[in-house]
């Protein structure tokens, strides 16, 4: 099913799970909930900002980079080394050769 087509779920409370099926509310407690949702949604967009902050962002890529080439003791992943200055030595000798095809024309 694709996202245009999947049902919306409300995210509303449920009216009967608070007692209050069939009854009407106060004002009390309208403002009661409100304040509630409220809190829960600044805390919703607290955690939001959070996670797109610059600064987040930078951290989880630094620790996923890390991740690639340490391992759980503190060494490091030689193998992975290996991998990773093979693919620069093959980029930069790429680079090279392009470099010299492009200035003689």
């Amino acid at each position: 099913m694709s996202d245009e087509t999947a049902p919306v779920r409300s995210t509303a409370p449920d009216p009967s799970a608070n007692g209050h099926a069939g009854r009407s509310r106060t004002p009390a407690q309208i403002e009661a909930e409100l304040a509630a949702t409220r809190e829960r949604l600044a805390a919703t967009v607290d955690s939001l900002v959070d996670r797109v902050h610059p600064k987040t962002l930078a951290a989880r890529g630094v620790a996923s980079a890390k991740d690639a080439v340490v391992d759980e003791y503190g060494g490091l992943r030689t193998e992975r080394l290996v991998k990773f200055a093979a693919v620069a030595g093959g980029a930069i000798v790429a680079l090279i050769v392009l470099r010299r095809i492009f200035r003689r024309r």
